[in-house]
């Protein structure tokens, strides 16, 4: 493979995370949305945050059934195909259950993007390009959801429909990727096997152990950890728009750049988990949870734009703290489950974030003051710390 070749390979794999990235650049709409469709609930219409990534796990789990037909390739071109085609159609068809339903085949799209991306990444690639790779996914993924965020806001003067076309995206990296990316038949049984079974050093160990019948309570811990987390972790990321405009902030616009700014928080602990984590150990979980309540405070507290921009920030970075740690500790705690450990953890990732919108419903039944039900998440977070807390300990009794 020649030097130049290898460049336009990674620069085509890379370019896949953008689009799945793009997953919420469209969530700032939410208010307009419910100004043009008076008749459905709010909660309802916060579901085109949410649902996708329910209907990722659908991809992530059917990835490596389709590629025995279509191959790993094909399945990151049907993957794009679907991003593509079912993030552009409510530019044209601004229905809302048209616009539901193709948020579901954008999930399914991501999720097959997935499930292709890390296999194609090692299958070509060994060393520390590898791991560079892998490591640039987390990060590029941060940037191009900032991209994309920004890029619907300014959308957003045409028409909220219009802001959709963002994902016009899609089709240009399936181009690429289709001149640029060779074939993988799934016959290369080793890499094939070493990729879909094998994420570090510590899974390759568990995977040549037997699994064991049953599940221990403690991963189930760990999902339903996930789960909580995530789920007022989401609050956030759907409500931040609606909070901006109801409270005469700004206007969409300006709830979209607070997306992009979880989205810049997010890549900031892509950069710097290694090293917290590293050096913090167990109690780092903690901080993360820590920097979320802090950020649930700032926007509760704000009266004008800049204290919910921070709060995004502050939150977009506490949740990227949070959710690989979960991930990490499921791997390194449950190895010898193999991939039933890091699937249950993804699947509680996933449903938690797409009941967020009824966790909103379920507030606003107290309070449908937006301020406080921020104060309210905050102080779930406060028992998610101590909860972190409480595991620290744990362990170090344990060591």
């Amino acid at each position: 493979m020649t030097e130049n070749h290898n460049l336009k390979l990674k620069i085509a794999l890379l370019s896949t995370c953008l689009v799945s990235a793009s997953l919420n650049a469209v969530t700032g709409m939410v208010p307009e949305m419910a100004n043009s469709f008076p008749t459905v609930s709010l909660s309802t219409i916060e579901l085109i945050a949410t649902v996708p990534s329910l209907f990722q796990m659908a991809g992530v789990l059917g990835g490596p059934f389709l590629a025995k037909r279509l191959g790993y390739k094909g399945v990151m071109l049907l993957g794009l195909l679907l991003c593509a085609i079912g993030g552009v159609i409510p530019i044209f068809l601004p229905l809302f259950p048209v616009i539901l339903l193709t948020r579901c085949f954008f999930g399914i799209g991501c999720g097959l993007m997935v499930s292709s991306l890390l296999t194609l990444i090692i299958v070509f690639f060994d060393g520390q390009t590898r791991s560079t790779m892998i490591g640039l996914n987390g990060g590029i993924s941060g940037l191009g959801s900032a991209f994309a965020t920004f890029a619907a806001g300014q959308l957003l003067a045409f028409g909220w429909n219009v802001s959709f076309a963002v994902y016009f995206l899609g089709f240009v990296v399936a181009l690429l990727v289709f001149v640029a990316v060779p074939s993988v038949a799934p016959e290369c049984k080793e890499q094939i096997r070493f990729a879909n079974t094998v994420r570090d050093k510590e899974q390759i160990e568990s995977k040549e152990q037997k699994i064991r019948p049953a599940l221990p309570i403690g991963l189930w811990g760990l999902g339903c950890l996930m789960f909580v987390s995530v789920l007022f972790a989401t609050m956030y990321v759907i409500k931040a728009s609606t909070l901006i405009s109801e409270y005469g902030y700004g206007t969409a616009k300006e709830g979209s750049l607070a997306i992009t700014l979880l989205s810049l928080g997010s890549f900031a602990a892509g950069l710097t988990y290694g090293k917290i984590r590293a050096k913090l150990g167990t109690i780092s979980l903690a901080l993360f949870y820590a920097i979320c309540l802090a950020g649930f405070v700032v926007g509760g507290m704000a009266t004008s734009l800049l204290p919910v921009w921070v709060g995004a920030f502050l939150l977009g970075y506490g949740y990227l703290g949070f959710m690989p740690f979960l991930q990490e500790q499921a791997s390194r705690s449950y190895g010898a489950y193999g991939e039933t450990a890091t699937n249950l953890i993804l699947i509680f990732q996933s449903v938690g974030a797409f009941v967020t919108p009824w966790l909103g419903s379920l507030f606003g039944l107290f309070t449908k003051d937006l301020k406080l039900q921020f104060f309210f998440t905050a102080g779930c977070f406060g028992v998610l710390l101590l909860v972190a807390v409480w595991i620290w300990q744990r362990e170090k009794k344990e060591a």
